[in-house]
């Protein structure tokens, strides 16, 4: 039987390590206009993956609202294959204390 070539190890690219988790979210875009539930399947410091219903589609910039934590992440897609999408977060906001330009997030 031929040797088979070690493959090298896997370099974790992140800057913070990823937590595996499955929580409820919805995407809010287009300053509250649009909303879509989501399931969040992995988080970071730096940003998160997402699931959307299939055939869902969102822009390049959104809103994550993680709902068990009350906490708004303003977002950036950064890949996508969908129905999953990876988001980098811009800014990070507890509900309870929304700056100005996210008021309009109160009411999910």
């Amino acid at each position: 039987m031929a040797d088979t070539p070690e493959l090298p190890p896997v370099i974790e690219a992140r800057k913070t390590p990823r937590k595996r988790v499955i929580l409820g979210g919805k995407v809010v875009y287009n300053e509250g206009s649009y909303t879509t539930d989501c399931r969040i399947r992995d988080v970071s410091g730096g940003g998160a993956r997402i699931v959307l219903s299939p055939g869902i589609v969102i822009p390049t910039r959104v809103v994550l609202i993680d709902t068990r934590n009350a906490t708004a992440y303003e977002s950036e897609v950064v890949w996508m294959k969908a129905p999953d999408f990876g988001l980098k977060f811009l800014g990070t906001y507890s509900m309870r204390a929304l700056p100005a330009h996210l008021q309009y997030l109160k009411g999910f």
